[in-house]
């Protein structure tokens, strides 16, 4: 099932594995117990570098993974001017990378979050520039 976060109340997901380990050097994802990371890409691609600025002509995605067990979690996105788009019941098996795409026509910071059973496990800011 494809769906996209956007601005304009179209939400939709690309729940896609991806493979990979971050390479040394770049920005850690941010972990909260049991296992769970999340992070920002400029790419879909399962090497994307993490990163926390991507311009507007960019493919942005926002990457979760559960590195101990299975999940289901759910997917915040706060964009430019306070609009929040969520996905829920999104499913992560364990150690598989699962991704949204981040379709925005705004630059500006978009704040993702990740939760599972309620509890935040993750969040990263992502700057989208002019370009």
């Amino acid at each position: 099932m494809t769906r996209r976060l956007v601005p304009a109340a179209l939400l939709a997901l690309v729940a896609a594995g991806a493979a990979g380990t971050p390479a040394a050097g770049l920005p850690a994802p941010e972990r909260a117990g049991d296992g769970y990371s999340g992070w920002t890409a400029c790419s879909t691609k399962a090497g994307a570098k993490h990163t926390h600025t991507c311009k507007l002509s960019q493919v942005k995605a926002a990457f979760f993974v559960s590195t101990k067990h299975d999940a289901t979690y759910k997917v915040c996105v706060r964009f430019p001017g306070g609009k929040r788009l969520c996905a829920s019941a999104q499913d992560a098996p364990k150690g598989k990378k699962r991704y949204v795409t981040i379709a925005t026509s705004k630059a500006g910071t978009h704040k993702v979050s990740w939760y599972v059973r309620g509890t935040k496990v993750a969040s990263w800011r992502l700057e989208v520039t002019e370009g």
